[in-house]
C-alpha cells in the first residue's frame, strides 16, 4: 500500500476539523492546488476547505461552484418531494439528503444525483407521473433502478438498494427493507423537504452501497464521511443495540466495526466500543479508499480489478480470481444480452462477442487500454484486504 502523502493527510485532518470540532493545523507551505485536487477526487472539497484561507482564484472556483450544484440538488429532492407527494406516491430518498441530513451544515456535503426508493407496485404509477412532468426514462433493465433525466437533473428511482446480495442474505435484507418506505419520516430544513429513511434503514443502505462500491471501483472519504457523521449520532451504546443483531444475521458486523473504526483513525469520529481495535486493518482500508477516491476516479483500473475481486459486492469475496473473473464477465454479459441467461448455450458466443468488442474499443480509442498483468497483481493485494471483512459470511 503506498504511503499517505502530506495533502492526503491535511484533507483528512481538515475533514476533522470541520466534522467533529478538532483543531488541526494546516502545516506550512501546503500546496492547496494539490490539496485541492486530492478534495475534488475524494467529493469532499465544500467540507474541508469551509473555513481555511484559499487564494481567492481558488477558492471561487472550487468552494463556491461546488455549493451552487449542492442548492441545485437539495432543490432537485424538493421538486421530486412535491410531485410524488401530489400523485400521493409514498417514497423515501436513498443517501443525497439523507446522508446530508446528519452533516452539522447540510450544504456542504457533496451531493450528486437524487436517488429515491418506491414500492415495486408503485414504479408503473411513478414512472407515468415523472414523464407528464417532462422526464424521461433510461436503463429500464437496470438491476436495481430507472433513471429519470430532464435538463440537468437526475433521478434514479430505485425499486432495490444497490449492493443487496446473493442468497440467504439477500433474502433477509429484503426482509429488513420491506418497511423502508413506511418507517420513513419527513425532515423539512432551510434547503429542502423530503422523506427520510429511520435510522435502521438508512445505515443498512449506506452499508449496502458502500461495499458494493468498494468491492469494484472503490470509494471516497465522501462515503467515509457520510458513515461518520451518521455513527455520530448515536449515543452511548445505541448503535450497537440497533445494528448489530440484525447485520451479523446478514455479515456485513465486520464490515460495520471496520469501516467505523477507519472513521475513528482517519477522520476523527469519535470511538465507540463496537468498533473493536483493528487499528491495523483499518489503516490499510483508509489508505485503499485514498487510493481509488470516489467511485475509483483516481485510477480507471480499479474497475477492472473489482472483475476479479466479486461480482459488485453480489457474492462477497471467497471465490478464486479465476472463477471470479468469470462469474463477472458472465454478468456483463447477461447486462447486455439477457437472451444470454435465458440460453445459456449462447453464453460462449456471447463470451467472444464481448471480447472482441472490447479489444476493437480498445484499439479505436474508444476504452483505454487495459494493463491485464497490473490489475490482475493489484485485484490480489485488494482481493486479500477485503476477505479480512468477511462480508455476507453467515452461519
Amino acid at each position: 500500500m503506498p504511503n499517505i502523502t502530506i495533502e492526503q493527510q491535511t484533507l483528512l485532518n481538515l475533514l476533522a476539523n470541520n466534522l467533529f470540532g478538532y483543531m488541526n493545523e494546516l502545516p506550512e507551505n501546503i500546496d492547496f492546488e494539490k490539496l485541492l485536487k486530492e478534495s475534488n477526487l475524494q467529493a469532499v472539497t465544500a467540507i474541508a476547505v469551509k473555513n481555511i484561507h484559499l487564494p481567492e482564484q481558488l477558492k471561487s472556483d472550487s468552494l463556491f461552484l461546488r455549493l451552487t450544484v449542492n442548492s441545485q440538488v437539495f432543490s432537485h429532492h424538493m421538486m421530486l418531494h412535491e410531485i410524488l407527494t401530489k400523485a400521493k406516491i409514498p417514497y423515501t430518498v436513498l443517501k443525497g439528503a439523507a446522508s446530508a441530513h446528519y452533516y452539522p451544515e447540510p450544504l456542504f456535503r457533496t451531493m450528486g444525483d437524487v436517488d429515491f426508493f418506491v414500492k415495486k407496485q408503485d414504479i408503473p404509477k411513478a414512472a407515468e407521473v415523472l414523464k407528464q412532468h417532462g422526464f424521461q426514462s433510461f436503463e429500464e433493465n437496470h438491476i436495481c433502478h430507472i433513471i429519470f433525466r430532464k435538463g440537468n437533473i437526475h433521478l434514479e428511482m430505485h425499486f432495490e438498494p444497490a449492493g443487496v446480495p446473493n442468497g440467504k442474505a439477500g433474502d433477509i435484507v429484503r426482509e429488513y427493507l420491506e418497511n423502508i418506505v413506511e418507517r420513513s419520516v419527513s425532515v423539512k430544513n432551510e434547503l429542502c423537504t423530503f422523506m427520510n429513511p429511520d435510522k435502521f434503514h438508512h445505515g443498512l443502505v449506506m452499508l449496502l452501497h458502500m461495499q458494493h462500491h468498494l468491492l469494484s471501483e472503490g470509494i471516497g472519504l465522501r462515503h467515509l464521511c457520510d458513515w461518520a457523521v451518521f455513527v455520530n449520532s448515536f449515543e452511548n451504546n445505541d448503535f450497537k443495540k440497533l445494528f448489530k443483531e440484525k447485520l451479523q444475521n446478514i455479515g456485513l458486523w465486520e464490515f460495520t466495526k471496520i469501516i467505523s473504526l477507519t472513521a475513528h483513525v482517519g477522520i476523527g469520529l469519535p470511538y465507540q466500543e463496537f468498533m473493536g481495535k483493528n487499528t491495523v486493518l483499518a489503516k490499510e482500508l483508509l489508505t485503499d479508499i485514498l487510493s481509488g477516491g470516489n467511485f475509483g476516479n483516481k485510477d480507471s483500473n480499479r474497475v477492472n480489478e473489482g472483475i476479479f475481486i466479486s461480482t459488485r459486492g453480489k457474492n462477497g469475496v471467497a471465490r478464486s480470481r479465476p472463477v471470479q473473473m468469470i462469474l463477472s464477465l458472465n454478468q456483463i454479459i447477461y447486462a447486455n444480452w439477457p437472451i444470454a441467461k435465458k440460453i445459456k448455450l449462447f453464453l460462449p458466443c456471447f463470451w467472444i462477442v464481448a471480447i472482441v468488442r472490447r479489444l476493437y474499443r480498445e484499439c479505436t480509442g474508444k476504452r483505454k487500454k487495459t494493463k491485464l498483468k497490473t490489475v490482475y497483481t493489484n485485484s490480489k493485494n485488494r482481493k486479500t484486504l477485503y476477505q479480512q471483512l468477511h462480508l455476507f459470511e453467515i452461519e
